[in-house]
C-alpha cells in the first residue's frame, strides 16, 4: 500500500490554525485576519519574516491593520500614531504605553499558521517570526 500525506484541512497541532498563504502577503504591508476565536490579528511580512500581532491598538482600540508598516519594521496606528515593533510588540512611540500582543507563527509550505499568544516579557512580548523560504 501507498502511504498518503495528511490532508491539508486536518491540523496536526490544534493550537495553530491556517490564516493565510504566504503568496497572499505583500512585503511591507499589513494584512488582517480573524482567528477561530474571533480575535483579529495583523500579519506582517518584513524582510522575509512573518509576524503576527494583535490587530487592536493598546492605546484606544483602533485597528492596527489600518495603519502602516514603516521601513524599520515598526507598525504605526493610523489613529493617534502609536508605534510598535512588529516582532516583539514593544512600544516605540507614545501615546501607547502597553505593548501589542504577539502570536506564535509558523510557515508550512505556503501556509501561514498562527498559534497562541507569546508570553509577555516586561515591556514587550517574546518574538515569534517565521522565515519565508527563498523561491
Amino acid at each position: 500500500m501507498c502511504a498518503s500525506a495528511t490532508p491539508p484541512y486536518i491540523r496536526e497541532n490544534p493550537d495553530f490554525e491556517q490564516v493565510a498563504l504566504v503568496s497572499e502577503l505583500v512585503e511591507g504591508r499589513i494584512a488582517q485576519r480573524i482567528l477561530g476565536t474571533g480575535e483579529a490579528v495583523c500579519l506582517v511580512l518584513h524582510k522575509g519574516g512573518i509576524s503576527a500581532l494583535s490587530d487592536i491598538c493598546t492605546h484606544q482600540h483602533f485597528a492596527m491593520s489600518q495603519g502602516d508598516l514603516l521601513h524599520d519594521g515598526t507598525i504605526q496606528c493610523a489613529w493617534h500614531g502609536a508605534r510598535f515593533d512588529c516582532r516583539t510588540g514593544e512600544v516605540r512611540q507614545v501615546p501607547a504605553s502597553s505593548p501589542l500582543p504577539v502570536y506564535e507563527v509558523r510557515v508550512e509550505g505556503d501556509r501561514v499558521l498562527v498559534g497562541p499568544r507569546r508570553k509577555r516579557d516586561g515591556s514587550k512580548y517574546e518574538p515569534s517570526v517565521a522565515q519565508v523560504a527563498a523561491s
